[in-house]
């Protein structure tokens, strides 16, 4: 069962995020395929939420709870990348993939900077050259896997909503903040951290679930970006997990270039049936809007997207105080 399917995650999403009253797990099953969700109040299954990235099919056990009409992201197959080329490996998709790391295929650690070495012929030589102009000008950077520091937490958040012009919709929402605290303090949400001179320069949020690790919110101090410290920081959580013995090393949904570089695999994500029809008229919607802002102006889109993200928060924050 994976990290989305668990009690710890589903329970976070229907109690901190939802403030259900109440809730249950139940496996539901789509067009053939079982998947464990959460219902709450009754009723609703929550198919979507902050961190939720996707669900991965159950081995069938036993006749489902109950159906659904519509998933809106399964992962339905896992395929190999190529060593040269891994990007150009990836078919077609409406969704993005999940680009993926499967340990066993590499021996030691070496074979698979190996691997790095024969597709970036920069990756390593600039990680040690800015390796050693921070050693000299900064000091000696210190990697900590497992961070303990509620601080670390509020600056991965902070340095993230930074680099998002306009606004980050999910670390913007109190809500889910509140989810993410929840994970943290449970033990589920796991922060590695880079400090320099006792302070830190980067953190990495993440979750560790039976043998695999699953890479959430990447973050660093924008003053030490010339450093390379975001990089630096991912390469030795990279080296950690390999290793501690993990299976895999989940890079989640989001094709994000720097992410081929370190795949060895990609889980191909799928919607099953068909949305209902408010939600699909609000998507196409939203991806007019957004297109026409942007042929105008960037910054107009920007702006749009501040006042819109800060009016969802105001209606949100007053139902939860209605339900409360």
């Amino acid at each position: 069962m994976d990290f989305f399917a668990s009690d710890a995650f589903l329970t976070a999403l229907a109690r901190d995020y939802h403030r259900a009253r109440m809730f249950e797990f139940k496996r539901y099953e789509v067009q053939g395929r079982q998947v464990r969700l959460a219902e709450v109040n009754g009723g609703r299954v929550l198919t979507t939420g902050p961190f939720f990235d996707y669900v991965k099919p159950l081995h069938p056990d036993g006749p489902p709870q109950r159906t659904l009409n519509f998933l809106p992201k399964l992962v339905t197959s896992v395929i190999a990348l190529d060593d040269e080329d891994p990007a150009a490996s990836v078919p077609p998709t409406t969704l993005e993939p999940a680009p993926l790391i499967v340990w066993g295929a590499f021996g030691t650690w070496e074979d698979y900077l190996a691997l790095l070495g024969r597709r970036s012929k920069t990756l390593l030589y600039n990680r040690q050259r800015k390796l050693r102009r921070m050693l000299r000008e900064q000091g000696e950077p210190v990697f900590a896997f497992d961070d303990p520091e509620p601080e670390a937490l509020d600056l991965c958040v902070k340095w993230k909503i930074q680099q998002y012009e306009g606004g980050h919709e999910t670390l913007e929402d109190p809500a889910a903040i509140a989810m993410l605290r929840g994970l943290f303090e449970d033990g589920h949400l796991i922060l590695s951290t880079l400090r320099v001179a006792d302070k830190y320069v980067a953190v990495q949020a993440g979750f560790v679930w039976q043998g695999e690790y699953l890479y959430l919110i990447p973050a660093y101090d924008p003053e030490f970006a010339r450093h390379g410290v975001g990089r630096e920081l991912l390469l030795c959580t990279l080296e950690h997990s390999f290793r501690q013995g993990h299976k895999s090393f989940d890079l989640l949904q989001g094709a994000e270039p720097y992410k081929w570089n370190f795949a060895t695999h990609v889980q191909l994500i799928e919607s099953l049936g068909q949305p209902p029809l408010g939600r699909r008229a609000r998507a196409a919607a939203e991806r007019v809007i957004k297109r026409r802002l942007l042929a105008v102006s960037p910054q107009l889109f920007y702006r749009a997207k501040q006042f819109f993200l800060s009016g969802r928060r105001r209606v949100k924050e007053t139902t939860n105080r209605f339900r409360g």
